[in-house]
């Protein structure tokens, strides 16, 4: 009764309705298309309609921009070319920090963007811009969901002169999806960045109140009979590889394959990567793990990157689980005879193709289908006495399927469905979802909801689960309040083919917030959030813990950010996660956290960054306390060069934390562990022009566990003294270096060079000291590629 009344109270107040102040413009089709190099001295530009009068989206939300901006746009069945004059009173003074293409994050540069909603539904749509450098970037926006590693080919044009900047763009209608209509309005919208004033500015007018920028653009209308020309591409390349690995032995190979992107029509594409080689991604920022939870790893791979809005949805596709590790990697080692060694165990299953094929009708509805094939992973172990060898396979050939079908509705709303299933042999894992969201037109309120079921098919031995999730309120605005739900059963997995952290919870979350997005006093904005979290254990029905969470954030006039995060949590916890075991729990202690970010202004050559924070139990048998501080000072040599370093620093002390178990005897051991665990990492940077750059990144991770003292867990989740000795410590280092040099050749086309060499070295004997660790590190085998 609780739930129906506060999800009624939630939606009173939604009306459905438009805004009225939304800029619209002709679309215009030309016949003689302008040439692409930042001169602005084609005469179409003539006659095309007159994009100005911008207005600032931040800090000063609606006032007029300190600089004035002119736009025009035009189409034909090629493309669609923008241009724009972007004044300022001193050139001289235009900020022009070069960075690599879809890389420009922190870099200190102004930027003019087109914002594209071919079928204007407020959910999807791209995004392309360029700095006076003519450096690029692209994204694609799907709901909340932002796809950065997206790329498209396209063309810009610019040139810095005594009236500001001048940029120019080709956008070809290959990439983009469109409707098959004879006559269309698109959603549109330009932007500019001004890196001196730290202002954004549109052309029509955007809230910052919503939550969600891309959610919201003015109107381009009157495309007619737009027949754009066959969308047909192949990309092939070849790798080659000299690599010596960890017994020192120096060896040569190489790779080729494709990609094909075909356009079946003017809204669905299908792609294909065809024995794919990532070998030039950054590596992994591997970390020891001692805790029950999977480490979660970004995705790197251009193909998994890009064109995947769709497969998104429902929150069940984790693509790293195709070519990850093979299932029965752990096992290997384990299942050794007497007088056995391993000789060959591959981490990383070996992708065959895999293909994507998407798009959305006229109507509105996505459809998305993915498949990916992995080859056979084996592992060789040999008899040393008899020198036999023989196989066992760590993964059978697997078969990766995900079908998304997603019908947009009004006012920035949609409901999907979503089933994924990995198949090999003896097993079969299936999970279907359902997910929903109602938004008003001014994306003010609304609710999100997703159900799914699991179906694991293990050697004919059966488990289902599923879970659901409800989301509802005010999520936009000076003042806004939302509840969550999130249940998910105790027989629930989706991680064959998605990510999930854990199952079998019941979590209640109600969050309060408060914001500020005009500039007041020696603020530039500022966003405060009260948010209450209850959970329990699915099975058994049982409480887990109970916090208070209070945060704040705010930029001041001075371009400094500071932002802070205080919990409480006023009640014992009880951790059913921690013991491994089913139905066991530990009670955790009650604490209180408090934690810090400030940051100096990033417009300056030198910018600091200081995080730090601790976290305390109370009421408790340990003296448990943790805290951590980092800091990453930023220095911009000059427009092309830039040197970032980041020191990490955590220590945790006397943290009861799960060591062992067994089964039989139903005894499970804790020990009272310290950890501490420092991370360097430098990144420099070098940028030739807007086409070659040069990255260096090395990363040293060391991470050591000791244990003091050990304990036996009792039923009611409380510790008794134990005789258990045995050696449960840990000393790991993880050293990585990344170096590419980058050259766009062509639109489309790279080449790459890279170094990597990396060092993975654990062991349970602990060594004292950060030097003595790092030359031990050092001194470990390692693959330089």
């Amino acid at each position: 009764m609780g739930m129906r009344l506060l999800l009624m109270l939630c939606f009173l107040p939604i009306v459905l309705f438009g805004r009225e102040d939304i800029r619209s413009a002709n679309a215009i089709r030309i016949s003689t298309p302008p040439k692409v190099d930042g001169k602005l001295d084609d005469a179409v530009w003539e006659d095309l309609p007159l994009l100005k009068e911008f207005v600032q989206w931040s800090p000063c939300n609606g006032d007029a921009p300190s600089q004035p901006t002119e736009a025009w746009v035009g189409y034909d069945d090629v493309a669609i070319y923008v241009a724009a004059i972007c004044y300022d009173a001193s050139p001289d003074s235009i900020m022009n920090e070069i960075g690599s293409r879809d890389n420009r994050h922190g870099t200190n540069a102004d930027m003019f963007g087109v914002h594209i909603s071919p079928f204007n539904d407020g959910i999807n749509s791209v995004f392309f811009d360029v700095c006076p450098a003519n450096v690029q970037r692209d994204m694609k926006f799907c709901g909340d969901d932002v796809e950065g590693a997206w790329d498209a080919v396209w063309e810009s044009g610019t040139a810095i002169t005594k009236d500001g900047w001048i940029v120019e763009l080709k956008i070809p209608l290959s990439a983009l999806r469109f409707p098959n209509g004879s006559v269309q309005d698109w959603g549109f919208n330009v932007w500019r960045w001004n890196a001196r004033k730290r202002e954004w500015s549109n052309w029509s007018w955007v809230s910052n109140e919503i939550n969600g920028w891309w959610k919201e653009a003015g109107l381009l209308t009157g495309f007619r009979d737009i027949n754009p020309p066959l969308r047909l591409s192949f990309t092939p390349y070849v790798s080659s590889y000299l690599e010596r690995d960890a017994e020192n032995q120096w060896g040569y190979f190489y790779n080729g394959g494709m990609d094909v992107k075909y356009g079946i029509t003017k809204s669905f594409t299908l792609d294909m990567t065809l024995i794919p080689d990532f070998g030039q991604v950054q590596s992994d920022d591997e970390q020891l793990n001692l805790s029950p939870y999977e480490i979660h790893y970004n995705e790197r791979r251009p193909f998994f990157t890009e064109g995947t809005e769709l497969f998104t949805k429902g929150n069940l596709f984790y693509s790293r689980r195709i070519g990850g590790e093979p299932r029965t990697y752990e096992d290997v080692e384990d299942g050794l005879e007497e007088n056995e060694t391993v000789t060959v165990n591959p981490t990383e299953t070996k992708l065959i193709n895999a293909t994507k094929f998407s798009g959305r009708t006229d109507g509105g509805l996505g459809v998305g289908v993915f498949n990916a094939m992995t080859s056979r992973a084996r592992a060789v172990v040999r008899d040393t006495i008899s020198l036999e060898e023989r196989e066992i396979t760590t993964q059978p050939f697997t078969n990766y399927n995900l079908l998304v079908l997603d019908q947009t509705l009004f006012a920035n709303s949609y409901v999907s469905l979503i089933n994924s299933n990995v198949m090999m042999k003896d097993y079969a894992a299936n999970v279907t979802a359902a997910e929903l969201k109602f938004a008003d037109a001014d994306n003010n309120y609304s609710f999100k909801g997703v159900g799914a079921v699991s179906l694991i098919n293990d050697e004919g031995a059966r488990a289902t689960g599923y879970k659901y999730s409800l989301e509802a309120g005010k999520v936009s605005g000076t003042y806004q309040s939302w509840y969550q739900l999130n249940v998910i059963s105790d027989d629930y997995d989706q991680n064959d083919l998605g990510y999930m952290w854990r199952n079998n919870e019941v979590a209640h979350q109600l969050h309060f917030e408060y914001n500020r997005f005009e500039p007041f006093g020696i603020f530039l904005n500022m966003g405060q959030r009260v948010s209450f979290m209850y959970n329990r254990t699915f099975y058994p029905d049982a409480y887990a813990d109970f916090s208070i969470h209070y945060s704040i954030h705010t930029h001041f006039r001075n371009q400094y950010f500071f932002r802070m995060h205080a919990a409480w949590a006023p009640y014992e916890r009880r951790d059913y996660y921690e013991t491994r075991t089913e139905g066991r729990y530990f009670v955790n202690h009650k604490f209180y956290h408090n934690c810090f970010t400030f940051h100096t202004d990033t417009r300056k050559p030198l910018s600091l960054g200081i995080d730090g924070g601790f976290t305390n139990a109370y009421d408790y048998d340990f003296d448990s306390k943790v805290w951590h501080v980092s800091i990453w000072p930023s220095f911009r040599m000059n427009d092309r060069f830039r040197v970032a370093y980041d020191l990490a620093f955590s220590q945790e002390n006397d943290q009861p934390r799960y060591v062992d178990s067994d089964e039989d005897a139903d005894i499970i051991t804790f020990g009272k562990r310290d950890r501490e665990t420092l991370t360097n990492t430098i990144n420099v940077s070098y940028v030739f022009s807007h086409i070659a750059s040069l990255s260096f990144r090395l990363r040293h991770y060391y991470s050591r566990a000791e244990h003091e003292s050990f304990y036996e867990l009792t039923q009611d989740g409380l510790f008794l003294p134990t005789d258990y000795d045995e050696n449960q410590d840990v000393n790991y280092n993880a050293f990585n270096i990344d170096m590419t040099f980058r050259w766009i050749f062509a639109p489309g086309s790279e080449l790459l060079v890279n170094w990597k060499n990396a060092i993975d070295s654990d062991e349970d004997r602990i060594v004292r000291g950060y030097w003595r660790n790092l030359t031990n590190t050092l001194e470990s085998p390692q693959i330089n590629s």
